[in-house]
């Protein structure tokens, strides 16, 4: 007598015919259908919420794992993704979606490399950029991890190479079309380059979540002042910008584009401190916007509206603005058209001039990187930071810091220069419970409600 075989088993079956390393599994008290690898049997991933008791979700599990292959399992977001995808009957590749042929790619990515790589760096670039558009992957990241492992393991340099190249065409479309492409996402990058550091045995310097965001180093002020007392003798002009950028929560290239800081209104009593950013036409921010400062004695301790016009105009000359014509880019911005506000096109090469100097020429600046609560262990090593790391730590400050309770989500997202819903992604879900607990409590006391 045959065997009548349900339709999991089926695909079970099927599941040995493919070219995968996962394999099907089921909970009898559960209803979704489960996948594990065959190198670790005891980690298994939830497919919800494809059943295992219904035939159509059998069948899109299948072709599931028949589209992951031997790819690593993609991280949460884009697996819950690629679900919904193949539950709607959608394709699970977007190349229709793709505009540009990789020759455009390529053209784009070495234009933009030469604003903002010199050296071994940008030819290591190159040959990536190079070697992926004559080989043509699919647009699609497993089809991009795949061709990735078509040349090196993971835990191998010439891996973290091209992910690199990876990198600068990620940012050289994003910085073409205003928005990143959806087969090659920053967190997926991440992701990977967790995974080779994991495999070198290398402590990761970043927790990459997409729930979080990216959690960086947040130096305390004692940590800030200690730094900038020690270099700022040495190095007046690499001061200032760090002083500014963890002051004021700017993003690097931003230090080009301010405009100097405010004077005291005599008519109103207001402090002075304030700092004018331009919108997306100069800068990456979403729109202008005026942010303060969160530590307004530094203004006078470190000399920041006094040097202002000095430093920027030495910045400006070491790193020079390409500001161009808003109505036509191959034309160089010359401010005669009143309607024409000029767009800064090397925002990234300016941006990149602070960091370079403070991963080569300054002393190193290490503080502790939070968890993903953010909670500090004190036991663990401090580690380097980057001058971008300062702008978070604007944000965590306002959000923590008693003195600026008044001030609320919106509030802090718009002295950034981004909305609400980024504002939130990256710097208040990872923040610890009690510093939310204390801020909402800070200006309530019962006591005074009382009868």
């Amino acid at each position: 007598m045959a065997i009548k075989l349900s339709h999991f088993d089926r695909i079970k079956i099927n599941a040995e015919e493919i070219s995968s390393k996962y394999r099907f599994y089921k909970y009898r008290t559960r209803p979704f259908i489960f996948i594990y690898s065959k190198v670790d049997r005891k980690k298994r991933f939830s497919l919800n919420p494809l059943q295992h008791e219904l035939y159509e979700d059998c069948q899109c599990a299948f072709k599931l794992l028949n589209y992951i292959g031997d790819s690593d399992l993609p991280s949460d977001q884009e697996l819950k993704r690629l679900i919904e995808k193949v539950k709607n009957n959608e394709p699970l590749q977007i190349i229709d979606n793709v505009t540009k042929t990789w020759d455009e790619i390529k053209n784009i990515t070495f234009k933009y490399i030469e604003q903002t790589m010199k050296g071994s760096s940008a030819k290591n670039v190159r040959a990536t950029i190079n070697k992926v558009s004559a080989d043509k992957p699919s647009f699609d990241w497993q089809a991009i991890i795949k061709w990735l492992k078509k040349y090196h393991m993971i835990d191998q340099r010439g891996y973290l190479n091209n992910l690199d190249g990876l990198e600068q065409i990620r940012q050289a479309l994003k910085e073409q079309d205003g928005k990143e492409p959806e087969w090659l996402k920053r967190e997926d990058l991440l992701e990977q380059r967790t995974l080779h550091n994991q495999s070198k045995g290398k402590k990761t310097r970043y927790i990459t979540n997409s729930d979080i965001g990216d959690i960086r180093g947040i130096p305390t002020r004692e940590e800030a002042e200690k730094y900038f007392d020690r270099i700022n003798k040495e190095f007046p002009l690499q001061t200032w910008c760090l002083v500014m950028m963890m002051n004021y929560g700017l993003r690097n290239h931003e230090l080009h584009h301010i405009e100097e800081i405010t004077s005291e209104d005599k008519e109103s009593s207001t402090e002075f401190g304030w700092v004018y950013v331009a919108g997306e036409w100069r800068t990456k921010s979403k729109f202008e916007h005026w942010t303060f400062p969160i530590f307004p004695e530094w203004i006078k301790k470190y000399k920041l509206k006094e040097d202002f016009r000095t430093n920027q105009d030495l910045l400006r000359k070491r790193a020079k603005m390409n500001i161009v014509s808003a109505f036509d880019k191959t034309k160089k911005w010359k401010g005669e058209d009143l309607n024409d506000r000029g767009v800064c096109d090397n925002n990234s090469y300016l941006g990149n001039w602070i960091t370079e100097q403070l991963r080569t020429k300054l002393p190193k600046f290490r503080c502790r990187i939070p968890d993903a609560k953010g909670v500090i262990n004190k036991e663990d090593k401090p580690t380097d930071i980057k001058p971008y790391d300062l702008r978070h730590t604007w944000a965590i400050t306002v959000a923590t810091d008693k003195r600026w309770s008044g001030v609320s989500d919106g509030e802090a997202a718009m002295a950034m220069g981004h909305d609400l819903s980024t504002h939130i992604k990256h710097y208040q879900r990872w923040i610890s419970s009690e510093a939310i607990r204390k801020k909402a409590m800070s200006n309530i006391t019962f006591r005074d409600y009382l009868d």
